[in-house]
């Protein structure tokens, strides 16, 4: 059985609060996408606010990044 590293997400409460409010902004920009509202960044707004996002979260837990990353198939 092989040894998993556990990402802090799963351990540390305030690195999780602060990766949670990340990937809840991230939801809510890829929801409000293409919808015309205030709250519509563009497409270029969304991807350049989840590359951000990315950036801190592999700041903040490397483990955890490495688990959302984009996955080449």
């Amino acid at each position: 059985m092989k040894n998993r590293i556990k990402p802090k997400y799963y351990t540390n409460k305030s690195i999780k609060k602060k990766i949670d409010t990340m990937l809840e902004q991230n939801a809510r920009n890829q929801s409000s996408l293409g919808t015309g509202s205030k709250f519509d960044i563009g497409e270029e707004g969304t991807k350049k606010a989840w590359k951000q996002f990315e950036t801190d979260i592999k700041e903040i837990d490397v483990d955890f990044f490495n688990i959302i990353k984009k996955q080449d198939d």
